[in-house]
């Protein structure tokens, strides 16, 4: 169970930078084109943070449900 609750972590961690890393992408293109940004780029960050933690803990959860799940339904 360990394993696959690292595995799960690892996998939420990775898609998490993914997306996050697209938003930050698109953040950067829609506030180029924009007369008035944020001085700081300090929002931009924290919502990079927050959103790679949900979506660690989302891997985490799905992947020990799923073990669970396997483990119900296993015919040995």
């Amino acid at each position: 169970m360990k394993r696959c609750v690292k595995i799960g972590a690892l996998a939420g961690f990775l898609s998490g930078i993914i997306v996050f890393l697209g938003y930050a992408f698109a953040s950067w293109w829609v506030c180029s084109s924009l007369l008035d940004c944020p001085g700081s780029w300090i929002p931009y960050l924290v919502i990079f943070a927050i959103g790679v933690a949900v979506f660690t803990s989302l891997g985490v959860i799905a992947a020990a449900i799923l073990r669970r799940l396997y483990e119900l339904t296993r015919v040995d």
